[in-house]
């Protein structure tokens, strides 16, 4: 494209040529009459005064057109300049746009994907009393991880505190000391709970003076609550029958007897005859079950447990129940060294995910102030079992938990877990479900296609687990599987991970950063990734410990966290019998209430307890 600077230096290179011949043309012509004159000699001095005059003046005009000559040539010089400063800003502007574009490109994906995890999310907790956590959680330490290319680095897991957790999560929280109560007026009884049936058991003072004993009065009476709920079927034996017209059709009419000679037992009153409480409580095992799978199985909350209570004529606190479960808790903990005994089997395959939760702590000058705290999940798919631990995110706290467990580990390949490789007795697998989740953030938050290709690949791999148990494959028939069919699909996914980011590198093609992340999170976990080809046992995900683990987020969302770390505890120990009832295809309500049946009738084995029914 020519430009107007370019124009002008042409036509005035035009007239300038065109002028410079014409003086030439004269000068020669002048120069040779001079010539003939010298000759001929026959020149008047007129006309010699007039070529000098016409010499002269062709001399000032080739002097004027050398000038001229020169002032465009320095302007062209000067519109060569302004042309490559042109050209170098409109460079510069177009790199600019194309990092502008990568990043507004980049920020509808992030938002994209915020969106998307944030969609629904309707929390009930009102903190606005209190100072606010400035803990992570554990999404923003994935993504971080993820930003950082799947490399290890985040300081907070390696075991270095922060602020958010400045209470140790093993000790309990510091209270402020609070003076005695003075119990020398208590009355005998309260009459703070009220239930709608309300029967009296009296003491035999006939049996009492049959034994030798004589009365002097009534003590304290025992109140115990229980919350009796059935499912009644009536069966209705109908006649079919003729008419005198002959037609014929069914029919049923009610004998004429009294309705309470019927043979419905709502309830075994010989049960009551003594009082058969839980201990530290005024409820029976079967109020305490139903109470604990009430809040930790159908996860529901404290206000929607009292509305029930009132619906059923109950009045009672809500600081009553939370006691009643802790109590119960108390005795849980006893059984849970067989679920642990289970869960670190030797040779076995342990799945481990963990969740954030917000636990309010009381400091020893009295304020109040919420701390990010970890839930741990570890699950044993071979013996059945699930369990909770509560701590911090520190990673002692689970290497304190898995003691010399010698066998597989399957985590997510983020920085929590990085120690897990250097462990000499376990062998440390990473889930493939991860590295697809940030594939498939690419390619729907992100528009790049080219993560399609390696979803694609992906799903091949799930293609050959998912035969492997449609043809009920044994462990050594899945391992020959694996080397057989999904070897080749993982070095193919490897090659193209490897050549796309060469030429990302090289600026040879442009990608995302959210697939050039997923990229690289791929490769340098790939020998964790690539480790569960050579086991037989192991998934290849980490999906049963993820189930496992939504039952609690489903908690913290309805309860927007835990008033105490000692709830928080407890929640963990229910949580750890009613995923392992569900992994046994058990009832979680017919477990508690034959544990809590059994220790109120004052059994103490809990270990031997919780052996005999998840046998």
């Amino acid at each position: 494209m020519i430009t107007f600077a370019q124009q002008k230096f042409h036509i005035m290179a035009e007239k300038e040529r065109y002028d410079t011949e014409r003086m030439i043309m004269r000068a020669r012509y002048a120069m040779s009459l001079i010539e003939d004159s010298w000759r001929g000699g026959n020149l008047s001095d007129m006309e010699r005064e007039d070529f000098k005059k016409q010499i002269a003046e062709l001399l000032q005009g080739m002097t004027t057109l050398l000038d001229s000559n020169t002032r465009l040539g320095q302007e062209l010089a000067d519109a060569k300049k302004d042309l490559d400063a042109a050209r170098d800003d409109l460079s510069k502007a177009n790199k600019k746009i194309g990092v502008l574009e990568s990043e507004i490109k980049y920020l509808k994906g992030k938002q994209n994907a915020s969106n998307r995890h944030r969609f629904g999310d309707k929390g009930e907790k009102n903190t606005s009393g209190t100072s606010k956590s400035k803990g992570r959680t554990k999404d923003e330490d994935e993504n971080d991880y993820i930003e950082n290319e799947g490399r290890n680095g985040n300081p907070s897991v390696q075991g270095d505190s922060t602020s958010s957790e400045s209470t140790s999560a093993g000790s309990p929280a510091t209270h402020a000391e609070k003076a005695p109560r003075d119990t020398s007026n208590r009355p005998d009884h309260y009459n703070t709970m009220h239930a709608d049936v309300y029967v009296e058991h009296d003491c035999d003072l006939d049996a009492l003076k049959a034994m030798g004993l004589t009365f002097l009065r009534y003590s304290r009476p025992i109140d115990q609550f229980d919350r009796i709920s059935v499912i009644r079927q009536d069966r209705y034996k109908t006649a079919w029958v003729r008419d005198k017209d002959g037609k014929e059709f069914a029919i049923f009419i009610p004998k004429a007897t009294d309705a309470s000679s019927r043979p419905c037992i709502f309830a075994n009153e010989h049960s009551y005859d003594r009082p058969r409480l839980v201990a530290h409580t005024s409820c029976t095992h079967s109020l305490l079950s139903d109470l604990a799978v009430n809040r930790f199985q159908y996860a529901m909350t404290s206000g929607r447990e009292m509305t029930r209570m009132l619906n059923e004529k109950m009045h009672m606190a809500p600081q009553t129940i939370f006691n009643w479960l802790k109590w119960g808790a108390e005795e849980l903990k006893g059984g849970l060294k067989h679920i642990k005994k289970k869960l670190l089997k030797h040779g076995t395959v342990v799945y481990c995910d963990e969740t954030w939760v917000d636990v309010k702590v009381v400091e020893a000058d009295g304020t109040v102030h919420y701390v990010k705290r970890y839930m741990w999940v570890i699950v044993n798919l071979t013996t059945k079992v699930c369990y909770y631990l509560y701590g911090n995110r520190k990673r002692e706290t689970i290497e304190k938990f898995l003691g010399d467990f010698k066998g597989t580990l399957m985590t997510d390949a983020y920085a929590a877990y990085a120690f897990f490789s250097k462990l000499k007795k376990c062998t440390h697998v990473c889930c493939w479900a991860h590295a697809r989740r940030i594939f498939v953030s690419a390619l729907r938050d992100y528009k790049d296609e080219m993560a399609r290709v390696f979803i694609d690949l992906i799903k091949l791999l799930y293609k050959v687990e998912l035969e492997n148990i449609f043809f009920h494959r044994t462990e050594q028939e899945v391992v020959r599987a694996r080397k057989l069919e999904a070897i080749p699909i993982l070095s193919q996914l490897l090659q193209k991970a490897n050549e796309l980011l060469k030429m990302s590198d090289s600026k040879k093609i442009s990608i995302s950063e959210k697939l050039h992340q997923a990229l690289k999170y791929m490769t340098n976990n790939w020998q964790e990734l690539y480790g569960y080809v050579n086991i037989g046992n192991v998934l290849i995900d980490n999906n049963a410990s993820e189930r496992a683990i939504r039952p609690f987020t489903n908690l913290r969302k309805n309860f927007g966290g835990f008033s105490s770390e000692s709830g928080a505890k407890v929640a963990a120990t229910y949580l750890t019998f009613v995923e392992t009832c569900k992994l046994m295809k058990k009832t979680a309500l017919d477990f508690f209430k034959g544990f809590f049946s059994m220790t109120s009738g004052g059994r103490s084995d809990y270990e031997l307890i919780v052996q005999e029914l998840l046998c």
